[in-house]
């Protein structure tokens, strides 16, 4: 975010301080300075989901699409295909 409006803002942290500020931002995959853009904001920044979630997501989209092709022969599997949409939807507000 390098433009003509942007100002350097120098500050003392210790030790601790650095290593929790370098640690939050990488994992929230974010730079030191958009971490600490984003909180001066109110924004809280979240953590980037784990390879563990992408492939959970992953498999609840499988598992989704057997049960759209079971509601040809089965209408109830609709039901449960509504239930998954409606987990996936909470999953992704989390992640």
């Amino acid at each position: 975010m390098k433009n003509k409006d942007s100002v350097r803002v120098s500050v003392r942290l210790s030790e601790e301080e650095k290593e929790k500020l370098e640690r939050s931002a990488e994992i929230c995959g974010l730079s030191q300075s958009e971490f600490v853009r984003q909180l001066c904001k109110g924004k809280t920044p979240k953590p980037q989901p784990t390879k563990e979630f992408w492939k959970l997501l992953e498999a609840l989209y499988e598992v989704h699409k057997g049960f759209k092709e079971c509601a040809k022969y089965e209408p109830s599997a609709l039901n449960i295909c509504k239930e998954i949409e409606c987990l996936i939807l909470d999953l992704q507000e989390v992640g």
